[in-house]
């Protein structure tokens, strides 16, 4: 039998966590509270001043890191809501493929809010458009901006906008709605005491 090599390691991790994220494997969060100092992306900049992190975590699958995430808001006051701006960043620690991310997305859309076959298809054909492959130490940031829709940067670049904003509350709802799959990393993102175990 061939030895078990570095390079098939590398191949099969992010394969693995792919099709966990797209399958809906239970996965696990890692609560880890935002550094106080820490700078808000300046891609926010745009959409007001006095952003601050209200809390992060990480997303590992079976103990393989996919990515860091952090939610950001405008005010040092302003709780979480749907009704004001925030962002979501997400730093990524293994390599997955943008048609990954956009039908994750998408099973997860239909799942989590209410929505018609021709959104689903709408939303789905913009973010194959708008998704592309994602490597380690890639970061991607989500601007929910309620009434325009949403922006996405990929490293500093813009690489997509849409003011469709039922298309950017369903997909925000993905991590911070209570329905999540994700119920800890929402209260890591939320600054929350983690939910109780079923």
């Amino acid at each position: 039998m061939k030895p078990f090599r570095a390079t098939t390691f590398k191949i099969l991790v992010p394969c693995i966590a792919a099709c966990l994220m797209v399958f809906g494997t239970p996965s696990f969060a890692q609560t880890q509270e935002p550094p106080s100092a820490v700078v808000a992306p300046a891609e926010l900049a745009a959409y007001g001043a006095g952003w601050r992190a209200a809390g992060s975590g990480v997303l590992r699958f079976f103990g393989f890191k996919a990515y860091d995430a952090t939610l950001w808001l405008p005010s040092a006051n302003a709780p979480f809501a749907f009704t004001r701006p925030f962002a979501l960043e997400i730093r990524y620690a293994t390599r997955i493929k943008g048609r990954d991310i956009s039908n994750t997305s998408l099973i997860e859309l239909q799942r989590i809010s209410a929505s018609s076959p021709e959104q689903i298809v709408a939303w789905g054909a913009w973010m194959d458009a708008t998704f592309t492959d994602v490597k380690a130490g890639d970061q991607l940031i989500g601007v929910h901006v309620p009434g325009n829709g949403a922006r996405f940067f990929l490293n500093g670049r813009l690489i997509g906008e849409t003011q469709d904003t039922a298309f950017s509350e369903a997909f925000f709802k993905i991590w911070l709605d209570p329905k999540t799959k994700r119920p800890d990393l929402r209260a890591a993102l939320l600054a929350q005491d983690a939910p109780p175990k079923p």
